[in-house]
């Protein structure tokens, strides 16, 4: 004999109760799922990524002797965004900074330094270069460069899905011994006393 428990036990008047005691509390659950409907309450689409391209974000120049003549590094980056009808606004501080070595010459150091924008393929759609020119007359300088992007999107795109990226625009051998250095296994601390 199979036995089944009846879990809605209770006269008549009180299971009517019930359906419409339900009804009530599940109204504001009904109301807030009627408005996800609309896509404009309550959603709010992400910024865009934005980084700094790890195999580009120093450059060591070597003078003419192979001592070092500057080397110069991209230590941090911090964007916002901010979206229209027609697509997001992105703005960025990008900080760039250099040293010199004992085979520096002298005078204002100049860099060029890329802005990249993907897709969410990690498709290439824009490219751009900058210059910058730093004091580095007492050894070190520094700058921080304000950048603007403009990415279209319509506005049902996250553009979380996007990325823009900087980096130094380096040679073929720049770039190669960048990622060689990167590869490298870290070196593990000394232990203290030894």
């Amino acid at each position: 004999m199979n036995i089944h428990t009846d879990t809605n036990i209770g006269s008549p008047t009180r299971k009517g109760t019930r359906g419409r005691l339900a009804l009530l509390l599940g109204m504001p659950l009904m109301l807030s799922l009627a408005a996800c409907a609309n896509k404009n309450v309550g959603y709010r689409p992400g910024c865009p990524t934005v980084a700094i391209v790890r195999d580009a974000s120093s450059v060591g120049v070597p003078g003419a002797n192979g001592q070092l003549s500057y080397t110069a590094v991209m230590p941090n980056i911090e964007g916002r965004c901010e979206y229209s009808e027609k697509g997001v606004t992105m703005t960025e501080q990008l900080r760039v900074g250099a040293s010199t070595g004992p085979a520096y010459t002298g005078g204002p150091l100049p860099l060029t330094y890329f802005v990249a924008v993907t897709d969410a393929d990690r498709k290439i759609l824009t490219k751009q270069t900058y210059n910058v020119t730093l004091d580095v007359s007492t050894g070190s300088g520094g700058s921080v460069e304000r950048l603007t992007q403009f990415i279209p999107l319509s506005p049902e795109v996250d553009g979380r899905y996007y990325e823009v990226l900087v980096g130094f625009q380096l040679s073929p051998e720049q770039l190669e011994a960048n990622i060689r250095f990167n590869s490298k296994p870290p070196v593990p601390p000394v232990p203290a006393g030894k």
